[in-house]
């Protein structure tokens, strides 16, 4: 009894370690919470990251910054944008500043309680960046 209570006890302990190893990242996007699970492979983490592309060209400035210590990722998203007369309403979000594809809108998840992908599981437009203009 007590050999069967041993190596259960080194079957938990072994899986609670293995568990440790690998503690999720919190990912933030532009200072939002994301829901987005990060990837792991040998040394890099791999770090899902959806981009609107609405007109002929888009470009996109991205910074990550690792703290493997808190083991938190800040990433910072900029489309560049052309300037438009004056302020317009964003109508990928209906200015609302919420990810219209969330399940209910601005949760960061879909309909299946999962991490929504279009808006990088944020729960804010990507288009306006929550601001409700573009």
């Amino acid at each position: 009894m007590r050999t069967k209570l041993l190596i259960l006890l080194a079957l938990v302990g072994g899986f609670a370690l293995g568990q440790a190893a690998v503690e999720p990242y919190q990912v933030s996007i532009n200072g939002n919470v994301s829901k987005i699970k990060v990837g792991h492979d040998k040394d890099s983490l791999i770090l899902p990251l959806s981009l609107p592309v609405s007109t002929d060209k888009e470009e996109w400035t991205i910074a990550v910054q690792r703290d493997d210590k808190e083991h938190k990722l800040e990433v910072k998203m900029s489309s560049i944008k052309r300037k438009v007369r004056g302020d317009t309403d964003c109508y990928y979000c209906s200015a609302s500043g919420n990810c219209m594809q969330d399940s209910p809108a601005g949760s960061g998840l879909n309909a299946s309680g999962a991490s929504e992908y279009y808006c990088n599981g944020t729960g804010k437009c990507t288009h306006c960046g929550g601001s409700k203009k573009l």
